[in-house]
């Protein structure tokens, strides 16, 4: 059948520079083909058989028609430089049950089925599928638990309420508000909330809730009397009772707090001059803090001379790095983080690192080829699961797949091809 296949797409190709098929159509054929691309193209190898093509004329009409613009269609797109995975997830969907309990996943959507996610436990193994009543909008936004027993709908939705959904994806009673900034916390149950204006209120909201349990805090500066207020959370943790807040805008002095949670007190304050950093990365226990340089996100200068590690208790350094690596996150213990060697930009290929907080020994490097999507640290463990994406798909919902490293160096690549929450 492929060598058959072929010498009707090579007949017809002779034949075609003669006889050209009239506008409309190409257009209908060009139509058929891309509705049909999916199924992939047909390859083989073979010569000519002229004699049977006579024969089959009123067949090459109809079929070398389509065959021959497919081929020239394919021609006229450029090759990737690094061929991207395939586009859809191998073999027939599948329904692998209600999530158990207990188990931190890692949720992906499948492409081909509106509403389904999948569930994949901390060594790549699919463990559970969590069937929504609508596929989620992209703009408005939807998160996980950081141990996928929870989901928030309108996450970052601009003015919108919050629908929490349960580990099985079904609606829990009550929503929450919006606020200027939230945030899954450390425990995986509670939503860290902060809003304010003339005054700041930090809290903790169980979804739920109907309000969230707040104190206010003192966030009194330059920066939030300046009317541009780009704050938001670094790191949140109710099992540590510590949340740390930034401010970074450009050309404005950033600066972070640490508050106690439970009574609002302000633990610590720091601020920078303009432009010298780029943002604040809080290990989720809220133990260590990420001085990011303005040099990580590509700025030349000026910019801080290093990208700093500190414990937040005492603001001791723990790691000094090149300014030009930015620390994304850190993982469950905070003894290792994930770093972007080059700047984390949207249709660019993203250069990450694991490394060893303490030593700075680097124990994981991507290939470079792809661009971060977003990542997940391990609930109460050490590994890292990272979303990467083709920087040339530009879709709301990325196709992605899904790399999980390891603390010894080691990673897991999932077959198949998802989408991003």
């Amino acid at each position: 059948m492929a060598d058959l296949r072929t010498e009707i797409r090579e007949a017809f190709d002779k034949e075609q520079s003669a006889f050209p098929p009239p506008p409309a159509l190409r257009h209908d054929a060009v139509d058929a083909v891309v509705a049909r691309q999916k199924g992939g193209a047909v390859g083989g190898g073979g010569q000519p058989n002229f004699q049977w093509v006579a024969a089959a004329a009123a067949i090459l009409i109809t079929v070398a028609i389509v065959a021959g613009l497919m081929s020239i269609r394919l021609a006229q797109q450029p090759a990737p430089a690094h061929p991207s995975p395939p586009t859809s997830t191998p073999g027939p969907l599948a329904d692998y049950g209600p999530p158990p309990v207990g188990i931190p996943l890692i949720y992906l959507a499948y492409p081909d089925h509106p509403g389904w996610l999948i569930g994949f436990d901390w060594t790549g193994k699919p463990r559970g599928t969590v069937k929504l009543a609508q596929q989620p909008d992209p703009l408005t936004g939807f998160s996980q638990a950081p141990d996928g027993s929870a989901f928030a709908y309108g996450f970052n939705g601009k003015g919108a309420s919050t629908q929490f959904l349960d580990r099985l994806g079904q609606p829990i009673a009550g929503t929450g508000s919006h606020y200027q900034d939230q945030m899954w916390a450390d425990d995986s149950r509670h939503i860290c909330t902060l809003d304010g204006g003339l005054q700041w209120n930090l809290g903790l909201l169980l979804p739920g809730e109907s309000a969230p349990t707040t104190h206010v805090v003192a966030m009194d500066s330059n920066n939030l009397r300046s009317g541009i207020i780009a704050v938001s959370f670094a790191g949140c943790s109710a099992r540590n009772d510590q949340a740390v807040i930034q401010y970074s805008y450009m050309q404005r002095p950033s600066e972070y707090w640490v508050f106690r949670i439970s009574d609002g007190k302000l633990l610590a304050h720091r601020t920078f001059p303009a432009d010298q950093l780029v943002n604040f990365v809080a290990s989720p226990d809220g133990a260590l803090i990420a001085e990011n340089s303005a040099k990580s996100s590509g700025q030349i200068a000026p910019a801080a001379p290093s990208t700093i590690i500190r414990r937040v208790s005492d603001t001791s350094v723990v790691a000094t790095l090149d300014p030009t690596i930015g620390v994304l996150g850190f993982n469950g213990d905070h003894s290792m983080a994930l770093v972007a060697t080059t700047p984390w930009a949207p249709g660019l290929a993203t250069q990450l690192a694991v490394i060893d907080v303490h030593s700075g020994a680097e124990k994981w490097r991507s290939d470079g080829t792809e661009e971060l999507t977003a990542f997940l640290a391990q609930p109460d463990g050490k590994d890292f699961a990272i979303q990467l994406q083709s920087p040339s798909d530009t879709a709301q919902q990325v196709s992605v797949d899904l790399v999980i490293v390891h603390s010894d160096g080691t990673s897991t690549r999932i077959p198949g091809r998802y989408i991003n929450l």
